[in-house]
C-alpha cells in the first residue's frame, strides 16, 4: 500500500514540477521524477505499474510512450497491457498497434477483458484492414466480445461491414441480444445499402421498442430521403421515445424536406421533442420559413413550461435573427417577470448578435437592477457581458467597478482586461491593492496584466 502511495506521489510531484519547469530548480526536479517514473514502468511490479500508467492518464502526459509500448511487447499481465491500449486510445497514440494487431490475431486464445481492449483501440486509431479481421469476432461465444467487435465495424467505415452486419441482421440464426448493436453499427457506418432493411424494422410495429428507435437514429445518420414517409409516420405515433427517436432523426435531414415535422415537434406534450424541434430550426430560415416559425419559438421562449425548451427556443430564435427574434429577446431579457437563467441567456444570444440594438435595454436594466437586493440578475448581465469585446461597453464596465457586489466588480475587471480600456490602469491598479475582498484583487492583478 504504502509503495502504491509513492508511485501517486511521485506522479502528483512530477504534475507539480512540470508547471513550474522554467525555474532551474523545478526544472531538476521534474527530471528526477520522470526518471523513476520511467523506471517504474520499466522495472515495477505490476500494481506500481498500473498506479503509475493511470497516473500518467490523469495528467495527460504523452512523453512515456517508449516504456509504455515496452509494457507491451514484453506481454506484461493482461491487465497491465489492456490498461496500456486505453490510455493509447484516448491519447490517439498509433505505437501499439502492432501488439493490439497480434492480439486480435490469436483472439480465441486471448482473454476477453484484453481483447475488448485491443478491438477498442485498434478502432479509434482507424488501423487499416480492422473490418475483415473483426468479421469471426461477431460470432463469438462470448457476447461482450461481440458487442464490442460489432461496434468496433461500425466505425470502420468499410463498405463491406455494411453489408456484412446488414446480412446478420436478417438471419433468423444471429443471436437477437446482437442485432440491436448491428443496428447502431450500420447508423454511424452511414452506408445506404442499409436502407431497405432498416425502413422494414423502423415502419414496423411488429418489431420491438428499442430496435425500432435504433433503426430511426441509424436512417436519420444516413439521410436517405427514402427514410422521410416512415420517420414522419413514427413522429405521429401516440408513443413519446418513438416520437422523439423519430423528430431527431428527421432533424438530420434538410430543412426544406422536415421543415413542417419540426413546427409540429414544437407543440408536442414531450418535451424532449421540443427541445430537439427548436435545436434543429437553430439555423438561417427562408423569409416564409422565419415567418412560421419565430411567432411559434417566441411562444416556447417565454411560455415552455420545461427550461430547457426556453433556452432551446431563445437559441433558435438567435439563430434566426431579425427584427422579430430580437424584440422577443429583448422583451425577455428586459422582463422582471422571466427567469434569471431565461433573461441571462436572452442577454447572452443579444450580445453576441445584436449588440448595437441592446445597449439601451441593457443600460436600463443595469440602472433598474443597481440597488436591487437581489443581486442575480445584475450579475448575471454583468457576468454575459465580461466575455463581449466591444468599445460601447466602456462605460458599462466602468460602472460595474463601483458596485457594491463583489461578483460585479470581478465581471467589471474581466471586461476592461479583455477589451484592453487602458484608460482605466489607475483605477484597476487601484483595486488590485486595495479592494476589500481578495478575488476582487486577484482579478485586478490578472485585468492589469493585460493593459
Amino acid at each position: 500500500m504504502r509503495a502504491r502511495v509513492a508511485i501517486l506521489r511521485l506522479v502528483l510531484a512530477l504534475a507539480a514540477a512540470l508547471t513550474m519547469a522554467p525555474f532551474a530548480a523545478h526544472a531538476a526536479d521534474a527530471s528526477a521524477a520522470r526518471e523513476k517514473l520511467r523506471q517504474t514502468l520499466l522495472y515495477g511490479i505490476d500494481s506500481q505499474v498500473m498506479d503509475a500508467i493511470q497516473g500518467i492518464r490523469s495528467t495527460h502526459d504523452t512523453g512515456f510512450t517508449a516504456e509504455l509500448v515496452k509494457v507491451l511487447s514484453a506481454q506484461r499481465s493482461d491487465s497491465l497491457q489492456a490498461a496500456v491500449l486505453d490510455l493509447f486510445k484516448e491519447q490517439k497514440v498509433k505505437d501499439g498497434e502492432v501488439r493490439a494487431k497480434a492480439i486480435l490475431a490469436a483472439w480465441q486464445d486471448t482473454r476477453d477483458a484484453l481483447l475488448i481492449s485491443a478491438i477498442q483501440y485498434l478502432a479509434a486509431i482507424g488501423s487499416p484492414g480492422l473490418a475483415a479481421a473483426l468479421q469471426p469476432l461477431v460470432d463469438s461465444d462470448n457476447n461482450a466480445v461481440a458487442l464490442a467487435a460489432i461496434e468496433a465495424l461500425g466505425n470502420t467505415g468499410d463498405k463491406s461491414a455494411a453489408a456484412f452486419l446488414v446480412e446478420k441482421l436478417k438471419s433468423p440464426d444471429f443471436p437477437d441480444g446482437r442485432k440491436n448493436q448491428c443496428v447502431l453499427a450500420l447508423g454511424n457506418l452511414k452506408d445506404p445499402v442499409a436502407v431497405d432493411l432498416l425502413l422494414s424494422i423502423a415502419g414496423s410495429t411488429d418489431q420491438e421498442k428499442i430496435r425500432r428507435m435504433y433503426s430511426a437514429d441509424a436512417l436519420g445518420k444516413i439521410r436517405d430521403s427514402r427514410a422521410l414517409p416512415v420517420l414522419r409516420s413514427m413522429s405521429a405515433e401516440d408513443d413519446a421515445l418513438i416520437r422523439l427517436y423519430a423528430e431527431s432523426a428527421l432533424a438530420q435531414f434538410g430543412l426544406d424536406e422536415v421543415f413542417p415535422n419540426l413546427l409540429q415537434g414544437l407543440r408536442d406534450d414531450n418535451a424532449r421533442i421540443r427541445e430537439q424541434s427548436a435545436k434543429a430550426l437553430a439555423r438561417p430560415l427562408s423569409p416564409s420559413q422565419a415567418d412560421s416559425a419565430a411567432p411559434v419559438l417566441a411562444y416556447k421562449a417565454e411560455y415552455d413550461p420545461e427550461a430547457t425548451v426556453r433556452a432551446a427556443a431563445i437559441q433558435a430564435l438567435g439563430a434566426i435573427g431579425g427584427d422579430s427574434a430580437w424584440r422577443t429577446l429583448l422583451k425577455i431579457y428586459t422582463g422582471a417577470d422571466h427567469s434569471v437563467d431565461s433573461r441571462e441567456a436572452a442577454l447572452g444570444v443579444l450580445s453576441a448578435r445584436n449588440l448595437s440594438g441592446s445597449l439601451e435595454a441593457i443600460r436600463t436594466v443595469v440602472a433598474n437592477e443597481w440597488s436591487s437586493f437581489d443581486p442575480r440578475v445584475l450579475e448575471s448581465t454583468a457576468k454575459v457581458l465580461s466575455t463581449v469585446k466591444s468599445s460601447d461597453l466602456r462605460d458599462l464596465f466602468a460602472r460595474f467597478l463601483g458596485s457594491k457586489d463583489p461578483a460585479v466588480r470581478s465581471y467589471g475587471l474581466r471586461g476592461i482586461g479583455a477589451n484592453g480600456f487602458s484608460d482605466l490602469k489607475d483605477r484597476v491598479k487601484t483595486m488590485s491593492e486595495q479592494d476589500p475582498n481578495p478575488g476582487v484583487r486577484r482579478e485586478a492583478a490578472l485585468a492589469l496584466e493585460k493593459l
